[in-house]
Protein backbone atom coordinates (compact mmCIF):
# COMPACT_ATOMS: atom_id res chain seq x y z
CA UNK A 1 0.00 0.00 0.00
CA UNK A 2 1.52 3.72 -1.04
CA UNK A 3 1.86 6.04 1.48
CA UNK A 4 -0.46 8.02 0.21
CA UNK A 5 -3.10 5.45 0.50
CA UNK A 6 -2.28 4.58 4.32
CA UNK A 7 -2.63 8.46 5.20
CA UNK A 8 -5.52 9.15 3.56
CA UNK A 9 -7.28 5.47 5.34
CA UNK A 10 -5.59 6.85 7.99
CA UNK A 11 -7.45 10.29 8.03
CA UNK A 12 -10.77 8.59 6.82
CA UNK A 13 -10.59 6.39 10.40
CA UNK A 14 -10.01 9.42 12.30
CA UNK A 15 -12.80 10.62 10.60
CA UNK A 16 -15.19 7.92 11.40
CA UNK A 17 -13.53 7.68 15.22
CA UNK A 18 -14.74 11.36 15.62
CA UNK A 19 -18.42 10.33 14.24
CA UNK A 20 -18.53 7.23 15.35
CA UNK A 21 -16.88 7.52 19.03
CA UNK A 22 -16.24 3.61 18.87
CA UNK A 23 -13.52 2.14 16.99
CA UNK A 24 -15.22 -1.14 15.68
CA UNK A 25 -17.99 1.32 14.14
CA UNK A 26 -15.34 3.85 13.15
CA UNK A 27 -13.28 0.64 11.21
CA UNK A 28 -16.63 -0.84 9.32
CA UNK A 29 -17.42 2.81 8.58
CA UNK A 30 -14.02 3.24 7.03
CA UNK A 31 -14.23 -0.33 5.58
CA UNK A 32 -17.48 0.32 3.61
CA UNK A 33 -17.12 3.67 2.11
CA UNK A 34 -13.78 2.92 0.97
CA UNK A 35 -15.54 0.05 -0.63
CA UNK A 36 -18.31 2.19 -2.18
CA UNK A 37 -15.22 4.61 -3.27
CA UNK A 38 -13.45 2.12 -5.23
CA UNK A 39 -16.52 0.67 -6.68
CA UNK A 40 -17.86 4.14 -8.00
CA UNK A 41 -14.46 4.30 -9.57
CA UNK A 42 -14.33 8.20 -7.03
CA UNK A 43 -11.08 9.63 -6.60
CA UNK A 44 -8.43 8.84 -4.06
CA UNK A 45 -9.42 12.12 -2.17
CA UNK A 46 -9.85 13.02 1.33
CA UNK A 47 -12.82 15.11 0.71
CA UNK A 48 -14.58 12.06 -1.10
CA UNK A 49 -13.97 9.74 1.25
CA UNK A 50 -15.05 11.57 4.11
CA UNK A 51 -18.70 12.29 2.59
CA UNK A 52 -18.95 9.30 2.00
CA UNK A 53 -17.86 7.89 5.61
CA UNK A 54 -20.67 10.65 6.78
CA UNK A 55 -23.64 9.44 4.56
CA UNK A 56 -23.03 5.72 5.44
CA UNK A 57 -22.72 6.95 9.19
CA UNK A 58 -25.79 9.08 9.40
CA UNK A 59 -27.78 6.13 7.41
CA UNK A 60 -26.45 3.57 9.74
CA UNK A 61 -27.50 5.97 12.73
CA UNK A 62 -31.34 6.39 10.84
CA UNK A 63 -31.30 2.55 10.56
CA UNK A 64 -30.39 2.39 14.37
CA UNK A 65 -33.21 4.56 16.01
CA UNK A 66 -35.56 2.46 13.70
CA UNK A 67 -34.21 -0.76 15.19
CA UNK A 68 -31.86 -0.27 18.24
CA UNK A 69 -29.18 -2.98 18.39
CA UNK A 70 -27.48 -3.91 21.96
CA UNK A 71 -24.27 -5.82 22.58
CA UNK A 72 -24.45 -9.09 23.73
CA UNK A 73 -21.33 -8.19 26.29
CA UNK A 74 -20.84 -4.71 27.67
CA UNK A 75 -17.71 -3.00 25.77
CA UNK A 76 -15.35 -1.27 27.51
CA UNK A 77 -13.18 0.76 25.46
CA UNK A 78 -11.59 3.74 25.14
CA UNK A 79 -11.19 6.11 22.25
CA UNK A 80 -7.35 6.99 23.20
CA UNK A 81 -6.74 3.21 23.11
CA UNK A 82 -7.10 2.69 19.13
CA UNK A 83 -4.24 2.86 16.17
CA UNK A 84 -1.02 4.19 15.97
CA UNK A 85 -2.37 7.31 14.12
CA UNK A 86 -5.24 8.45 16.45
CA UNK A 87 -2.81 7.90 19.55
CA UNK A 88 0.12 10.48 17.79
CA UNK A 89 -2.86 13.27 17.39
CA UNK A 90 -3.99 12.95 20.96
CA UNK A 91 -0.21 12.45 22.29
CA UNK A 92 -0.06 14.86 25.10
CA UNK A 93 -4.07 15.49 25.78
CA UNK A 94 -4.58 11.93 26.99
CA UNK A 95 -6.79 13.76 30.04
CA UNK A 96 -10.22 11.76 30.36
CA UNK A 97 -11.47 14.75 30.58
CA UNK A 98 -11.50 15.71 27.25
CA UNK A 99 -12.96 12.16 26.20
CA UNK A 100 -15.96 12.57 28.92
CA UNK A 101 -16.45 15.87 27.16
CA UNK A 102 -16.51 14.35 23.67
CA UNK A 103 -18.48 12.19 24.40
CA UNK A 104 -21.35 14.55 25.52
CA UNK A 105 -21.68 16.22 22.59
CA UNK A 106 -23.65 15.21 19.56
CA UNK A 107 -22.45 13.59 16.87
CA UNK A 108 -22.59 16.33 14.67
CA UNK A 109 -20.71 18.97 16.69
CA UNK A 110 -18.21 16.55 17.37
CA UNK A 111 -17.62 16.16 13.47
CA UNK A 112 -17.57 20.17 13.04
CA UNK A 113 -14.59 20.04 16.09
CA UNK A 114 -12.93 17.33 14.53
CA UNK A 115 -12.73 18.89 11.06
CA UNK A 116 -11.69 21.87 12.54
CA UNK A 117 -9.43 21.46 15.36
CA UNK A 118 -8.04 18.32 14.17
CA UNK A 119 -8.10 18.07 10.35
CA UNK A 120 -7.70 21.68 9.83
CA UNK A 121 -10.46 22.37 7.46
CA UNK A 122 -12.15 26.10 7.40
CA UNK A 123 -15.66 27.00 8.28
CA UNK A 124 -16.44 26.82 4.54
CA UNK A 125 -14.56 23.83 3.77
CA UNK A 126 -16.87 22.38 6.88
CA UNK A 127 -19.88 24.25 4.93
CA UNK A 128 -19.53 21.59 1.73
CA UNK A 129 -18.74 18.40 3.65
CA UNK A 130 -21.50 18.83 6.01
CA UNK A 131 -24.13 20.86 3.93
CA UNK A 132 -24.91 23.09 6.75
CA UNK A 133 -25.06 26.15 6.99
CA UNK A 134 -21.66 28.69 7.13
CA UNK A 135 -23.31 30.36 10.02
CA UNK A 136 -24.46 27.31 11.34
CA UNK A 137 -21.00 25.83 11.63
CA UNK A 138 -19.23 29.02 12.62
CA UNK A 139 -21.94 29.34 15.69
CA UNK A 140 -21.76 25.25 16.44
CA UNK A 141 -17.66 25.29 16.31
CA UNK A 142 -18.01 28.29 18.95
CA UNK A 143 -20.84 26.72 21.20
CA UNK A 144 -18.45 23.55 21.14
CA UNK A 145 -15.83 24.42 22.37
CA UNK A 146 -17.62 26.51 25.12
CA UNK A 147 -19.16 23.39 26.20
CA UNK A 148 -16.07 21.84 26.49
CA UNK A 149 -14.34 25.13 28.34
CA UNK A 150 -17.22 24.69 30.41
CA UNK A 151 -16.67 21.19 30.83
CA UNK A 152 -12.66 21.62 32.26
CA UNK A 153 -13.68 24.28 34.25
CA UNK A 154 -16.30 22.57 36.00
CA UNK A 155 -13.79 19.22 36.60
CA UNK A 156 -11.14 21.08 37.82
CA UNK A 157 -13.69 23.38 40.31
CA UNK A 158 -15.15 19.98 41.52
CA UNK A 159 -11.85 18.25 41.76
CA UNK A 160 -10.42 21.39 44.02
CA UNK A 161 -13.19 21.54 46.19
CA UNK A 162 -12.67 17.64 47.26
CA UNK A 163 -9.18 18.43 47.85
Amino acid sequence: MSESLAMLLQHGYRYALSLAHHTAKAEDLLQDAWVAVIQAGGPHEKGYLFCAIRTRFYNQHKRELLAPMEPLAPIHESILETGDGLNTVLHGIEDPRLETALAQLRGIEREVLFLNAVEGYTAQEITTITGQARGTVLSMLSRTRNKIQRHFIASTNRAVQHD
